[in-house]
């Protein structure tokens, strides 16, 4: 029953606002940028391709056939002159050569189709350990469909890219995973302990800072012996990435470290007697934890920029392992990209992985931000 009292006002206890966890107000914020929320399903996209890229390309990316060189892409079409199909299909490709100057010249059989059969079995690939053949869809009784073309081996260019997507991100996201670790250790240790630690590490910070990279990587690929494989100098580039893009994060996380000390909850835990480990571990690190993340995701497509570029200049990912800069080598002689610019469809990839980690990492940026007005 109602109570009241003698001026009539309600006095029945009225429950308490709910207080909304911090992961959950930044997630809300995130979403009222569709930018950010557009690139953050792009990005899951992406990963998705990466890890099951085997699953997404109708041809084994490293199968050669001579008579495939150099194809041109089949357009994937529903209609043509004998009508319309409600299966997609594309025209096989007819290699022809120019009398006089002998170049190939590509044509359509229009009066042929060669249907797409999704979820069918095509060549043999492994997930997990496990052995299956299942494909999202391949050429018709065996037939090539090649819609991004082929490169000079006759390797299809498509699966080509879906494989080294999967090769960058893997690196992309192990090194920042190592910088990460690296830079945000140095990081707390040199702010919060100050003094001679600050001093000495900083100096370590700013000689990585200094060094200079693209001879480090020309020297170590020098001298590496022709028979290391393609794994080993996978491993080895990733640490030389690892081990030297830290040191910026780590100057970051330590100028936070170094204001962080000085606030009051962290004179009161060192009133009390709290180790330097659990102020570090439940004050220091919670609060630039923030940072770290956003700096993450920007770090993302950095390592991607810098694997292409290094392995365009072939000092990075070698072969028999593809990645998106190694596919880009391919099409660094002029006169190959203006005969066949499909190769450089693998920039149309690094183009949408740059834009879409960094879109992504500006909306987490602006929903950490307390101070940002959304």
């Amino acid at each position: 029953m109602q109570t009241t009292h003698a001026t009539g006002q309600d006095t029945r206890k009225r429950p308490e606002p709910k207080s909304e966890k911090y992961s959950a107000l930044v997630w809300r914020r995130f979403k009222r940028n569709r930018m950010a929320l557009v690139a953050l399903w792009l990005m899951a996209m992406l990963v998705t391709l990466a890890i099951f890229a085997s699953f997404f390309s109708p041809h084994n990316p490293q199968e050669r056939n001579s008579k495939d060189i150099y194809l041109p892409p089949q357009s994937l079409q529903f209609s043509d002159d004998n009508g319309f199909s409600l299966r997609p299909f594309v025209h096989p490709v007819i290699v022809d050569f120019d009398p006089v100057t002998f170049q190939p010249l590509y044509k359509e059989d229009t009066s042929q189709r060669v249907y797409l059969k999704f979820f069918e079995q095509g060549w043999e690939y492994s997930i997990l350990g496990i052995d299956v053949s299942t494909h999202l869809f391949v050429g018709e009784n065996g037939e090539g469909v090649h819609l991004l073309g082929t490169d000079g081996w006759g390797r299809d260019v498509l699966s080509r890219i879906f494989h080294g997507t999967g090769i960058t991100l893997f690196l992309a996201f192990v090194v920042m995973i190592i910088c990460v670790t690296i830079g945000s250790f140095v990081g707390i240790a040199s702010g919060y302990y100050g003094g001679r630690t600050d001093l000495w590490v900083q100096r370590v910070v700013e000689l990585m800072l200094a060094f200079p990279e693209l001879p480090l990587f020309l020297s170590v690929i020098a001298i590496l012996p022709k028979t290391s494989s393609s794994e080993s100098t996978l491993i080895l580039f990733i640490l030389l990435l690892g081990g030297l893009k830290w040191a910026q994060l780590a100057r970051e996380i330590r100028g936070k470290s170094l204001a962080l000390r000085n606030v009051d909850f962290v004179k009161s835990a060192v009133a009390v007697g709290a180790t330097d480990n659990r102020i570090i571990v439940h004050h220091i690190l919670p609060n630039v934890m923030s940072h770290v993340i956003v700096r993450a995701t920007s770090m993302v497509p950095q390592m991607i920029l810098i694997e292409s570029f290094l392995s365009f200049l072939g000092v990075g990912i070698q072969p028999p392992l593809v990645s998106l800069g190694l596919m880009l080598n391919a099409a660094k002689d002029f006169q190959v990209l203006g005969s066949y610019p499909w190769l450089l469809s693998p920039v149309v990839f690094i183009l949408i992985a740059v834009l879409v980690f960094n879109a992504a990492g500006d909306g987490l940026r602006d929903a950490i931000d307390p101070y940002s007005k959304q």
